[in-house]
């Protein structure tokens, strides 16, 4: 592929064809990504957000709500409404920030570690899966390559 006209690439392009399309494949994997999950959580009686929301709570404890729906990938609006839901659930506590009353900060619960440990279990064949025959290499040249696109599209 050295030595490509990037214009190949370009839906306008003379040369162009949607299947060596880079959006076409990344829209194509999150598609078959997120029907596996679906399947999967739903066996949890859980969904996509909720994993998402578990997740980085996991990861990055208390939380606030404007952070978390940027790491989630979620409207805030949207966003409120799964979290007051997982909080009726018990998953997740919410709380007036200290410091500043404004933000409203996230944490998970004992119960939602649980779910989370039992999410993890449930969808780790999923990645094992998806990243069958991929080298660490392959992968941080994969990583390397969308992060680049994603600061490209995020460049005003």
């Amino acid at each position: 592929m050295a030595g490509t006209d990037p214009q190949r690439f370009i839906p306008e392009g003379t040369d162009f064809h949607y299947d060596e399309f880079p959006f076409y494949w990344l829209v194509r994997l999150h598609a078959l990504y997120t029907q596996e999950l679906e399947r999967v959580l739903k066996r949890l009686n859980t969904g996509i957000p909720q994993r998402r929301v578990l997740l980085i709570l996991r990861r990055h404890g208390i939380v606030s709500v404007s952070t978390l729906a940027t790491h989630v990938i979620i409207k805030p609006s949207t966003l409120t409404r799964i979290l007051q839901r997982m909080r009726e659930d018990g998953l997740i506590e919410m709380r007036t920030n200290a410091e500043d009353g404004r933000v409203t900060d996230v944490l998970i619960t004992a119960e939602g570690e649980a779910l989370a440990t039992r999410i993890e279990q449930a969808t780790h064949r999923i990645f094992v899966r998806g990243y069958q025959g991929l080298s660490a290499d392959d992968l941080e040249r994969l990583m390397e390559t969308l992060r680049h696109m994603a600061t490209n599209l995020s460049e005003h």
